[in-house]
């Protein structure tokens, strides 16, 4: 876990504690969803065309990447979830899709990071394609 995390957090440290900042300003709660997918095909235009202008997609390796949104009701992030897992089981049927998610509640930026790696790593090792967000 150690590699993986220390490698997430390199490429989103920042961006997570700017949206961390715009948290705190406005009252806005935010999600770090980190994706992970054994088919190596860059699904960074499927995504961006269907999130939000104002959401933050990175590439973080040929199998990572990394979703930052705001939340505007408590269970919208698993609206937000289930929408991509759906959007990339209908693009790339035969991969294996792990969707691991963290959630602003009182927690700083590292330890959002630290949850989603947590939890795409559980998710990883679930049969068949999974999400995991506690």
């Amino acid at each position: 876990m150690s590699y993986i995390y220390s490698t997430i957090k390199a490429k989103l440290q920042e961006e997570a504690r700017s949206f961390e900042c715009i948290s705190n300003r406005y009252g806005l709660p935010f999600c770090l969803m980190l994706i992970h997918m054994d088919d190596k095909s860059d699904i960074s235009q499927l995504v961006r065309l269907n999130t939000r202008c104002a959401d933050r997609f990175i590439k973080i390796t040929e199998s990572y990447y990394a979703l930052l949104f705001f939340t505007n009701r408590p269970d919208s992030h698993v609206k937000v979830e289930n929408k991509i897992l759906f959007l990339l089981e209908q693009n790339y049927p035969l991969a294996k899709i792990s969707i691991g998610t963290a959630c602003k509640e009182s927690s700083d930026s590292d330890n959002i990071i630290l949850r989603a790696v947590q939890n795409v790593l559980l998710a990883q090792k679930m049969d068949g394609n999974a999400i995991i967000d506690f």
